[in-house]
Order: structure tokens, then sequence, then C-alpha cells
């Protein structure tokens, strides 16, 4: 019986600890890989050449096939397989208890599952296909954002990405201990909220950049 119980908590540690590691790995690295890549395809604001620049100065970053690998899409699918794992235990609750915080719940889970098909999507349209998207970076993009239907994937995409750190910001700092009342909660809920809005404007901006209205 012993054994059990030990075999059971031992369980129950390593499922808390990957919980752990989950959410700060959505953090960092993504979380800040995002915000870097916003900033970075916000270039694209100021015309096809400071894009293009953009886009060479960061294909000649030294080791980038080792950042990429070790640095982004590990931490991406550990984040995102776990992230499954979760959204399948996942017991949502907002039809008999329809509460702000159960929707932010459910709203984790689903933006998560868009994200993850958005990232998968975003990288066989232009990392996969890499030698072609270097040779005109934003004529591209331009091109591929001109079919309306991937242009309104994107605004979905991003809006999840987006609300999924933001909201997660809210779960890591309770998670690990940082907001423990219920005016730091308020308070995290408020600059994360600000935080995702202004993401979001950026986000839409560095988009809408590629687009001929």
């Amino acid at each position: 019986m012993s054994g059990t119980i030990a075999a059971e908590a031992a369980v129950d540690r390593r499922a808390f600890w990957l919980r752990k590691l989950h959410s700060l790995s959505g953090l960092v690295p993504v979380g800040a890989f995002m915000c870097v890549h916003l900033f970075e395809n916000h270039s694209a604001v100021h015309g096809p050449k400071a894009f293009g620049e953009t886009v060479t100065k960061i294909d000649q970053t030294p080791f980038l096939v080792g950042i990429e690998v070790f640095g982004i899409w590990i931490p991406i699918l550990f984040h995102a397989i776990f992230g499954m794992v979760i959204v399948f235990e996942a017991k949502p609750n907002v039809t008999a208890h329809p509460y702000g915080r159960n929707w932010l719940y459910v709203m984790q889970r689903v933006s998560g599952v868009v994200a993850f098909a958005y990232i998968v999507f975003h990288f066989a349209n232009f990392r996969w296909r890499r030698q072609e998207f270097l040779q005109a970076p934003y004529a591209d993009v331009a091109e591929t954002l001109a079919n309306p239907w991937v242009l309104g994937f994107y605004v979905v995409g991003i809006a999840a990405c987006v609300f999924h750190l933001a909201n997660g910001i809210q779960g890591f700092l309770f998670s690990w201990g940082v907001t423990v009342g219920p005016r730091a909660k308020r308070l995290a809920g408020l600059a994360s909220a600000g935080f995702g809005v202004a993401l979001f404007a950026l986000g839409m901006r560095a988009l809408f950049a590629f687009v001929n209205l």
C-alpha cells in the first residue's frame, strides 16, 4: 500500500512540475519570442526595404538554426503537446457557472488550439519555404495575404496567440505565487488585458502593412 501511495505521490509531483514548466515556457521563451517576432514584422510599416533589411538581419544571426531549434521550436512543441494534454483533461463548467473566470478558463484552451494551428500554418507558409521567401520577403508576404481567407485566418491566429499569452500571464503569476490576494489578481488582470490590447494593435499594424486595401 505504501508503495502505491509513493508512486502516486511521484506522479503528482511530476505533473505539478510539468505544469509549472508549461506555464513558464509559455512566457519564456515562447511568449517572449512572439513579442519580438511581431515587433520585427512591424518594420513592414516602413516599407518593403525596411522589412527586407529586418529579414536579412535575422537570417544572418549567428547560430540561427540552433537558436530556432532549441530556443523556439522545442519549447513551442513542449508547450503545445502538454497543452493538448491539459485541454483533454479540462473540465469546463461555464454552463453551470457562467462566470468570467470560467469563460477565461475555456477561452485559454480554445485559443491555445487555434494558436497552434496558426503557428503550423505560418511556419508552412514562410519558414518551410525559406529560400523562396528570402528572395523577396515583403512581396512574398503580400502575395500570401492577398487571399482574403488567409488574411482572415492570420487575424484570428494573431488574436488567439495574443489572448493566450496575455491571459496566460495571469495564470503564470498566480501559479508561481506572485499574485495571491484579490487586489493583486485584479491588477494583474487589468495589466494583462492592457498588454494584450497593445500587442494585438502592434500585430494588426504589422499585418496590414502588407495589405493593399
